[in-house]
């Protein structure tokens, strides 16, 4: 019969292995406000905690949450309104859910210039879609 020591070394190296294996890193993607009035892509699905980094390609811009959560232009914290430098905001997505944004220029919470951002939870995609 193998001793503590054993049982107890085969045990952290069981989980070991188990923890390394779901160790995932966030993802960065890029929204792009263009001269157009469109953001490219305008429907985005990412994982919790990935990162989304808003660019203004062109115009007069800004990006606003529907909830409030951000508004960013020349800055996101005291030069929110539509800018038509070049700003780039990296954000982490942390709250599951659908969280549509506008440009507060040639938008608003319903119409114009908008799009959204879908974050799912990784544990109930990855390994759950096999045989």
């Amino acid at each position: 019969m193998p001793g503590p020591f054993v049982r107890g070394s085969a045990l952290a190296l069981a989980l070991a292995a188990l923890l390394g294996a779901g160790v995932v890193r966030a993802a960065t993607y890029v929204v792009t406000a263009n001269d157009d009035m469109t953001f490219t892509p305008s429907s985005l699905t990412i994982y919790q905690h990935d990162q989304v980094t808003f660019k203004n390609a062109g115009g007069l811009h800004n990006v606003h949450a529907d909830n409030g959560s951000f508004i960013c232009g020349a800055d996101c914290s005291l030069h929110t309104g539509p800018s038509s430098i070049a700003w780039q905001h990296t954000l982490t997505f942390n709250a599951l859910g659908v969280l549509g944004y506008y440009c507060d220029q040639h938008g608003d919470l319903t119409t114009g210039m908008r799009g959204s951002i879908s974050v799912i939870d990784r544990v109930f995609v990855d390994g759950f879609d096999a045989p």
